[in-house]
């Protein structure tokens, strides 16, 4: 076999995509309804949700980092969305923008502890999930803000609407997608992304600021996470500070599952793309199969647990490469 083919067969994206396949195919077989339109809608619906915030991430991660607060900046934009138009009075549009300047305003100061006083993104983040969440709950006293059916507005189109019967956050997720598949691949901004990850030190040497690189993705993530909360508060036309409680782990879990490396220097926007269709297919085929909701995360957890236990081995520099470039030396007759 052609040791490129070889090479391809075996690689993570190769093989989540035989994965997401194999589910597909299982859940087709024994979900009642999985194949219903209004299901792979659904199925497609999760995954928008999952990759507005998921790809941003995923850029992230390439380059070294980590944010766990994604969830707790969505429900914050939530309520604030709901609280501009319903208390304040805000257009609904003024305040989706307003979610999207606060959440990119928390992104940027995660970036800048993250840098300027290298707290490490794993803690940090760690806190400002407890810190944010927990504002969401005090500045609505835990409750939820109903938008009127009164209020009109392009917007509610916009975040819960359908071309067709494409619900409109799946278009926000393809432009998403399409944004973050030119920006690795077709940019030097992406170039810098992949040295920052892979190795920060060589990055500086070749004049790439490293701690620039990771304070705009970290900005970009929390534009995300308020765009997402603003959508996700125009769909259901209520704010909520509960909203994304637990999100990160479906977020996360496709960007690591999708062969993006914790390390840093590895991922891409088609592999995220694939493990956001994954705990999506997950998410609703176990329960149209009966199973009970809570085993849901359990699936996740152990696709997490197996996705990140085999990153070391596809590394460049890892075991099946080794045995790669081993298996191309012995063909050529070259002692290894």
């Amino acid at each position: 076999m052609n040791p490129s083919l070889t090479r391809a067969l075996l690689s993570r994206q190769a093989a989540i995509l035989i994965v997401a396949i194999a589910l597909f195919i299982g859940f087709a077989s024994n979900a009642p309804h999985f194949l219903d339109s209004q299901t792979q809608f659904e199925i497609l619906r999760i995954a928008a949700f999952t990759l507005l915030i998921g790809l941003p991430l995923t850029l992230l991660v390439i380059a070294g980092e980590v944010d766990l607060s994604i969830g707790s900046n969505m429900g914050l934009a939530s309520v604030l969305t709901a609280m501009a138009i319903v208390d304040w009075g805000w257009n609904p549009w003024a305040a989706a923008a307003l979610a999207v300047a606060v959440g990119g305003g928390i992104g940027l100061a995660n970036g800048l502890a993250v840098v300027r006083l290298n707290v490490p993104s794993f803690i940090l983040t760690i806190g400002m999930l407890s810190l944010l969440r927990g504002l969401a709950l005090v500045i609505t006293m835990g409750l939820s803000t109903d938008l009127p059916a009164t209020i009109a507005s392009s917007f509610f189109g916009a975040a819960g609407g359908s071309i067709g019967p494409v619900p409109a956050q799946v278009l926000w997720a393809a432009a998403a997608f399409v944004a973050t598949g030119f920006t690795l691949h077709r940019t030097l901004f992406g170039a810098r992304l992949y040295a920052t990850g892979g190795n920060a030190r060589a990055a500086l040497q070749m004049g790439v600021n490293p701690g620039k690189v990771k304070i705009r993705v970290f900005t970009l993530v929390g534009l995300a996470c308020g765009l997402t909360g603003a959508l996700t508060t125009g769909w259901l036309r209520l704010g909520s500070p509960n909203t994304g409680t637990g999100g990160e782990l479906s977020i996360i879990a496709a960007v690591i599952i999708g062969g993006a490396a914790l390390s840093g220097g590895i991922g891409t926007a088609t592999g995220t793309l694939i493990g956001a269709i994954i705990v999506s297919m997950l998410q609703i085929g176990l329960v149209l199969m009966g199973v009970q909701g809570n085993w849901v995360q359990v699936f996740v957890g152990v696709l997490i647990v197996a996705a990140a236990s085999t990153e070391p081995l596809l590394r460049p520099d890892g075991a099946v490469a080794e045995w790669l470039r081993g298996l191309r030396l012995r063909r050529e007759g070259i002692p290894s």
